[in-house]
């Protein structure tokens, strides 16, 4: 029984100490809204694990990393950047779209890409330039600065 109420003890800050993430705000655009959202904390090389979250209106899409001839794929500028040495997006599969101009692929629901950023320093706040394109019948860019501090 001491031994049951010892454990129960040792796991009880564990148990109840919150988990780390962090985001920016939301950017806004007609047709979507996108924030960076990161799960923990940088590790010793400065990588963090994180997702651009792109919310689509209905009948709203957005381009994949290879969006066709006139797509605009979604990327984070790393010289506007502050403290930012790197970042890698993964895109999950992609629904193909054929429309009166082109065949092209991208998504037609929100959807959250992944992305390994690399800090310059793993204490320091982030802020990314974000460039995007978003489409309804006509398609726009969608662009802003995420900030966020992966540390609160």
């Amino acid at each position: 029984m001491r031994t049951a109420i010892a454990l129960a003890l040792f796991l009880l800050p564990v148990a109840t100490s919150p988990a780390r993430s962090s985001s920016s705000e939301w950017i806004d655009a007609e047709g979507a809204r996108v924030r960076l959202v990161t799960t923990g904390l940088p590790d010793e090389q400065g990588n963090l694990e994180g997702a651009l979250e792109i919310l689509l209106a209905p009948g709203w899409k957005t381009y994949w990393r290879d969006p066709g001839e006139t797509g605009v794929p979604p990327s984070l500028d790393l010289d506007a950047s502050n403290n930012l040495a790197g970042a890698t997006f993964s895109f999950p599969a992609p629904h193909r779209f054929r429309d009166d101009y082109a065949t092209w692929a991208g998504y037609k629901e929100p959807v959250a890409l992944p992305v390994r950023l690399t800090l310059e320093n793993p204490t320091a706040p982030i802020s990314a330039n974000i460039f995007l394109g978003v489409c309804e019948t006509i398609c726009i860019p969608v662009q802003g600065a995420l900030k966020l501090d992966p540390a609160h």
